[in-house]
């Protein structure tokens, strides 16, 4: 689980939902090209660049479900993507248990 790739996965979304095809018009004069083919190569890679943030978003969501119930899981991965840790505000950080002093 990375809050990092989380994180990356949700601005991948963000981007694929910018219609950046509006500005297809405005390179396709700045660099002397054809608008329909700047058009589809824009919404093509805009494409591939929220699939992949799906994809990325999924997987990592998969790795947090891994171990918490299905009615946790929104506050959950909500929790991983702003403060980056699966504990929540009451609940101590998994670890190795503490063993006092032998004696």
């Amino acid at each position: 689980m990375s809050p990092a790739r989380l994180r990356v996965g949700v601005v991948l979304v963000f981007l694929w939902w910018i219609p950046v095809w509006l500005a297809a018009p405005l390179i396709a004069e700045a660099f002397g090209l054809d608008g329909h083919d700047v058009l589809v190569a824009l919404v093509v890679v805009q494409t591939f660049v929220g699939l992949a943030g799906v994809l990325v978003i999924g997987r990592q969501v998969a790795r947090i479900m891994t171990g918490i119930p299905a009615r946790r899981m929104l506050p959950t991965v909500w929790r991983v993507f702003r403060r980056g840790t699966l504990d929540g505000p009451g609940q101590p950080a998994p670890g190795p248990p503490s063993v006092g002093p032998a004696g």
